[in-house]
């Protein structure tokens, strides 16, 4: 027992492994950050922040974000956009919002299931430049979820949609249209499939 301790105490000295505990500490005290300015909301140590800045998350009340969820705020190509998260609303595990060149709105009571994205812009697509070095599209941008919402899982909701209050969505749809408050939509693309 005490030479295993000795040994993981030796590799300690490992420059690689001294440079992820560091970048891990630091990532640990920005959700903590998060934390205090948010202190209802339940944040997963393994919530994944890119470009976030304070001012471009807003949490409301009890939100859940669990683990492995990407919380990307945007880039210097695409520009910036903000996260705002409804009171109550739980996002399950490895989600991926994008919100990049757009905001995304999710509001009150939602059920976000796991392995959903929601993109708020997307790349421009001229044939004169590849399309990684595009700005975002500005023609349709954002995301809004209205209350009461339920993605299920795999669910992928494109730029410049809005989603109506207590609307269902299938699992592993892909939404490129409005969704009407309390409608029941599927499939890819997505349609209707009924009235809650």
């Amino acid at each position: 027992m005490l030479k295993t301790w000795f040994q993981g105490i030796w590799q300690l000295r490992d420059p690689l492994l001294i440079r992820d505990l560091g970048e891990r500490r630091f990532h640990l005290a920005k959700v903590d950050r998060i934390r205090q300015a948010f202190p209802k909301a339940k944040i997963s140590n393994d919530v994944i922040l890119i470009n976030h800045e304070p001012q471009r998350l807003k949490l409301t009340g009890q939100v859940t974000i669990s683990q492995g969820n990407i919380l990307a705020f945007g880039d210097p190509l695409n520009g910036y956009g903000n996260i705002i998260i409804g009171d109550r609303t739980w996002i399950g595990q490895y989600n991926n919002l994008r919100a990049g060149g757009g905001d995304i709105q999710i509001g009150e009571d939602c059920l976000i299931s796991q392995f959903c994205t929601l993109v708020a812009s997307n790349h421009q697509k001229h044939r004169s430049l590849p399309i990684k070095v595009q700005p975002s599209d500005q023609n349709r941008t954002g995301v809004i979820l209205g209350n009461d919402v339920w993605l299920g899982s795999g669910v992928t909701v494109l730029p410049g949609v809005t989603i109506g209050n207590g609307a269902v969505v299938a699992a592993n749809a892909v939404v490129n249209h409005d969704i009407p408050d309390y409608e029941i939509w599927g499939g890819v693309p997505a349609k209707k499939l009924g009235d809650r």
